[in-house]
């Protein structure tokens, strides 16, 4: 069940980033929550997987947070700069 929920979760991930669609940062995060909930689950009764569960969920996760963190300040300062633009040059005339 674990393994299907998880390839379905990077197959619609996949499928959206193909798309470009901004929903495919948020289905990666919750592919690395998912493995995040799975390790911790496994912690008693399989260590060194339960371990590297763990730790793939945590790099998914952390790295889907800082890239759609990133965009989204890159994004906002490109809008002020748009702007700013705009408004001098409708200054200019």
């Amino acid at each position: 069940m674990n393994t299907f929920i998880s390839i379905s979760l990077f197959v619609l991930a996949v499928t959206l980033l193909i798309m470009d669609s901004y929903f495919s940062s948020l289905i990666f995060y919750l592919l690395g929550l998912f493995y995040i909930i799975m390790g911790w689950s496994l912690r008693n009764k399989d260590q060194k997987s339960a371990k590297g569960t763990f730790i793939i969920g945590l790099f998914i996760a952390t790295v889907t947070f800082l890239g759609d963190f990133i965009i989204g300040y890159t994004q906002q300062e490109t809008i002020q700069i748009l702007q700013e633009t705009i408004a001098a040059l409708k200054n200019k005339n």
